[in-house]
């Protein structure tokens, strides 16, 4: 059996440990994937260079040394969060998309038996304006999907 958990890298440690023993328990193999979101092609808002205009430029400003910058900040965060939660030896997978829909490509491709979700708690509002990963996950998976209430740890 193989579990994916998806992190978005703020999980606290105690989370991590929990998710850890699950595996442990069920003597699965632990894919542990984070999903980065599209940069939008303008980093800046464009301004139109004869009106003066901000929002109004028919054109975007596309940077490549700044997309590879942001990739490679992100696959360090990555790469770092691993190394200081993890102590079981997992399979790594960062991937670009919209993250509900690459978590369950992702279970679907590797036919995992659970997928792994921390839940935070949400004022109606955000949930209104800003919606819900784990919810968008749970309403369209045929797997079982075990969430994980995350709780902020006070710092000492």
């Amino acid at each position: 059996m193989n579990i994916l958990f998806a992190a978005d890298l703020s999980e606290p440690p105690s989370l991590i440990q929990e998710v850890e023993q699950f595996a442990r328990r069920l003597n699965a193999e632990l894919l542990v994937l984070h999903v980065t979101s599209p940069y939008p092609a303008t980093p800046v808002v464009p301004v139109d260079p004869l009106t003066g205009l901000t929002g109004y430029a028919p054109y975007t400003v596309y940077d490549p040394n700044l997309q590879q910058e942001l990739d490679q900040a992100a696959a360090r965060a990555y790469h770092t969060f691993l190394t200081s939660h993890f102590t079981l030896p997992i399979r790594a997978a960062l991937r670009e998309g919209n993250p509900a829909r690459v978590i369950l490509a992702d279970a679907d491709d590797l036919d995992v038996g659970m997928i792994i979700l921390g839940k935070r708690r949400q004022s109606r509002l955000q949930r209104f304006f800003l919606g819900s990963v784990v919810r968008e996950v749970v309403e369209h998976t045929t797997r079982p999907t075990l969430l994980l209430p995350i709780h902020e740890e006070r710092s000492q």
